[in-house]
């Protein structure tokens, strides 16, 4: 029978080697190797956890191939609000999403398209960073005074387009109401 232990598991169990080896009055040579055994375990369990916060770069490359093998023209900021702006003309938001989605996902987003899907596409959540949607909420705040934190989640959408109009929505009904 093979046995497969976590990194916490095995963290926990030689902390608590440490802790009987002090109280069995094992030297402290013992107990500070245990301990740097330890520091090793904590710092693997981060780059494990830093791995999994990343974004997926080879996903990155995929998803940026897939565009171009679509024969996407790479649209300029301008032209890209023209094509999303058929459905939100003149909006604000246009060009801070443009920037700002491409800057999180590495994405060349002149390339995307309001029918992309931002799961089985564009692979959102494998291309950002884990806390992005934080991030962007903040930035949505401080560009048009509109808090998105406690009604913003990237799954209630399944194009682009269909996020992009719920944010130009948000700035409508933003304006409207001051």
């Amino acid at each position: 029978m093979t046995m497969q232990l976590t990194a916490n598991q095995i963290g926990s169990s030689l902390k608590a080697g440490i802790e009987a080896g002090i109280e069995a009055g094992i030297g402290s040579g013992l107990a500070e190797a245990l301990a740097g055994t330890i520091r090793l375990n904590n710092v693997l369990s981060s780059i494990h956890a830093y791995a999994d916060m990343s974004p997926d770069m080879a996903m990155r490359r995929q998803v940026n191939s897939w565009m171009l093998r679509r024969d996407r023209q790479d649209l300029s900021c301008t032209q890209w609000c023209q094509l999303f702006g058929a459905r939100q003309p003149h909006n604000p938001a246009l060009t801070f999403i443009y920037e700002s989605f491409g800057q999180y996902s590495g994405l060349h987003f002149g390339r995307v398209r309001p029918n992309d899907s931002l799961n089985s596409h564009l692979h959102f959540p494998l291309v950002c960073w884990f806390d992005w949607t934080i991030t962007f909420c903040e930035e949505f705040f401080q560009s048009f005074g509109v808090d998105l934190s406690d009604r913003f989640d990237e799954a209630d959408f399944d194009t682009i387009g269909e996020l992009v109009d719920f944010l130009a929505e948000q700035i409508n009904t933003a304006e409207f109401d001051s």
